[in-house]
């Protein structure tokens, strides 16, 4: 588990780092409404450890991002990952794995609104 730790904190510190908060709070920021679709449609072939992406999320959070796009990306990422896509895919037809990947998606927007919806409240 530390490898991913290690990862995900200097992906995290290159983001603290390096990129600007005024390019992820125009991009994710909690004012964009096409925020959290985007990025949890980013997460999806992304290969995403939990390990990974907690100080990765913490830092996107920090920098300005909304958390319903935080949430969006993990759990596109986690959900629907180019391994596991892959690997289901040798077992089931297209049409099944396609509408895994088009639920995993719907679901992390969803759960991207909620959560931007309930920390608005």
């Amino acid at each position: 588990m530390l490898p991913y730790q290690l990862l995900g904190a200097g992906i995290g510190a290159f983001i603290y780092g390096f990129v600007p908060e005024s390019l992820i709070i125009g991009l994710a920021g909690p004012d964009n409404p096409v925020a959290i679709p985007a990025v949890a449609v980013i997460g999806v072939p992304m290969y995403i450890r939990a390990e990974t992406i907690i100080p990765i999320s913490a830092v996107l959070l920090d920098k300005g991002m909304a958390i319903g796009a935080v949430m969006a990306l993990i759990i596109g990422g986690a959900g629907a990952s180019i391994p596991e896509v892959t690997l289901l895919s040798a077992f089931f037809e297209k049409r099944l794995v396609a509408a895994f990947v088009v639920t995993v998606l719907g679901v992390a927007i969803l759960a991207g609104v909620a959560f931007q919806t309930l920390a608005v409240l």
